[in-house]
């Protein structure tokens, strides 16, 4: 059977960041992801992970969101800050269980070389892969499509592709997004079979207002279903804002033991 984490960014919105795993864990999913957990410290995490049966499945690299960064892996000048909050990220990781750890490559200025920022990138990231597998840890990546960050530095699956068979780290993978998938090239599953080998997390959101599975132009139940033809074993991440109360909008997990 699937198994589904929530993002508590954008789920269970209802009640504190804090209280959020204990929904969670009470609405039937066994893992959660946390973008930013490091406002506090990961031993309360750990506990509250233990308390509530649950998984931490993936957490971001550190960067100032608040005023509108999306990772800085690409971005030439910042290779010692990026190379910090990698630091950051894996010490945080090891104590609440080994999450996965995705690098956002970030927005790309205007006038920026392009080429100097994928160089920048692949330079980061294989250094950063090298430093994370030391833990076991895997690195992830995800192209992000116009729609939501119209500057962000890759777009498609592709470009994901290509850059992770140049990294050539086996603990780099690909963050298979359908939101960002299908808002920017459409086609999921013909593009989930080109990229399968490589994926190493599957994310949902529907198109084209990034919310939960039904309202929307994504028919899931058959999407689902393929992942399951093909063996996905892993986890799905529920990276959408529910459009209605969090509890009232999960009608479509049922079928995989989710919903109140």
């Amino acid at each position: 059977m699937l198994k589904f984490d929530p993002n508590l960014r954008w789920m269970f919105t209802e009640v504190p960041m804090l209280e959020r795993y204990k929904a969670a864990a009470k609405a039937g999913f066994k893992g959660v992801e946390v973008a930013f957990p490091y406002e506090y410290p990961a031993e309360q995490i750990a506990d509250l992970l233990g308390e509530n049966d649950l998984t931490l499945v993936q957490i971001l690299t550190p960067c100032d969101w608040a005023k509108g960064e999306r990772g800085i892996a690409a971005l030439p000048g910042r290779s010692d800050e990026f190379k910090r909050s990698v630091e950051t990220s894996i010490a945080y990781a090891v104590k609440v269980g080994k999450p996965m750890i995705h690098a956002m490559a970030g927005n790309i200025p205007a006038g920026y070389d392009m080429q100097a920022c994928r160089d920048t990138f692949i330079d980061n990231i294989a250094q950063a892969a090298d430093d994370m597998a030391q833990e076991g840890l895997t690195l992830i990546l995800e192209p992000c499509c116009s729609a939501r960050f119209p500057d962000f530095f890759y777009k498609t699956i592709e470009e994901g592709l290509e850059i992770i068979n140049e990294i050539n780290r086996p603990n780099v993978k690909l963050c298979f997004d359908t939101y960002h998938v299908q808002m920017e090239q459409g086609n999921l599953v013909n593009t989930l079979h080109r990229a399968w080998p490589q994926i190493g997390h599957i994310q949902i959101g529907n198109a084209p207002n990034r919310c939960e599975p039904g309202p929307g132009e994504v028919h899931f139940p058959y999407f689902f279903a393929e992942l399951e033809r093909l063996g996905w074993d892993r986890w799905i991440g529920c990276e959408y804002e529910p459009s209605g109360k969090t509890e009232d909008c999960l009608e479509w997990g049922r079928p995989y033991g989710i919903g109140l």
